[in-house]
């Protein structure tokens, strides 16, 4: 049980730019800012998510940037509420910072869309019960 823990799916957020200036870490989220260029990159640590994205998700362009934008913050808000509340276990192990106000990219925001998806998908749960797909 305790390997399993340990081999649960760890989501970062690792943003990575040219040049290793100004580095901020907070919780999962590592920043490096060079002047006004920002790049966002998703890593997910499960050894089965490359496989799963690669034969169900959709085609990038299926939905607009805003709507991967918008279900990310729905999805990011009911993690997070399950990571602080009791009731919930595994896999609510650590909380995702998503800020609202900051543009990731549309393949950030694309892949994290299909991460959440891959959980409800792994873990048999629903993290937004009213999603009309």
């Amino acid at each position: 049980m305790k390997w399993n823990l340990l081999l649960l799916p760890v989501l970062l957020f690792v943003i990575a730019c040219s040049s290793t200036k100004n580095v901020e870490s907070i919780n999962e989220i590592t920043a490096q800012r060079v002047e006004d260029s920002t790049e966002y990159e998703l890593v997910v640590f499960d050894s089965g998510f490359d496989s799963w994205f690669a034969t169900n998700r959709k085609p990038k362009w299926y939905h607009s940037h805003e709507f991967y934008k918008n279900w990310n913050t729905i999805y990011v808000s009911e993690w997070n509420f399950r990571v602080t509340n009791m009731e919930y276990k595994e896999p609510y192990d650590y909380s995702i910072n998503y800020e609202i106000g900051e543009d990731y990219g549309l393949d950030v925001d694309f892949e994290l869309y299909w991460w959440f998806k891959f959980m409800e998908d792994k873990y048999h749960m629903k993290l937004a019960t009213f999603e009309g797909r």
